[in-house]
């Protein structure tokens, strides 16, 4: 049976996991600055027509502008730290190959993958090991002659 691999750290490759959180950051925020701006623009357009609108919406609405601030800023959380999670799952099989592979070019040729099991990449851990037994039993042959 496979050992279980747990991760302790968030951040494996931390350069290519912080680009891809920026991205993702940055997709949100020009999704929520489009959505603000046809909002606003809505706004504008409806007390264009009914002005009086304005006065009972500052008056009651105030309060209520600060809770939404505040519901904005723990969903761009919630979004932060998903994206740090889901870049790990991507993060950690590159770093593991990447080790295995200074390994076999070092002459290891039993150098074998563990991928976690909700990890990105299994085809290619599966496929690697694969590959890596042939050229063991490939040597081992060899060796036998």
């Amino acid at each position: 049976m496979a050992e279980k691999i747990q991760r302790k750290i968030i951040f494996i490759k931390k350069k290519f996991q912080l680009k891809i959180v920026a991205f993702v950051m940055l997709c949100v925020l020009f999704a929520t600055a489009l959505i603000t701006y046809e909002f606003l623009s809505l706004l504008q357009d409806i007390f264009s027509k009914h002005p009086a609108l304005l006065q009972s919406i500052f008056e009651e609405g105030s309060s209520l502008v600060i809770l939404f601030l505040i519901k904005i800023a723990i969903c761009f959380i919630v979004i932060l730290l998903f994206t740090a999670l889901l870049s790990n799952k991507i993060a950690g099989p590159i770093y593991r190959f990447e080790e295995a592979f200074k390994q076999v070019a070092q002459g290891n040729k039993k150098v074998r993958i563990s991928l976690r099991q909700g990890d990105t990449l299994r085809d290619l851990e599966k496929g690697f090991n694969e590959m890596m037994d042939i050229l063991d039993d490939n040597n081992n042959t060899e060796e036998e002659k």
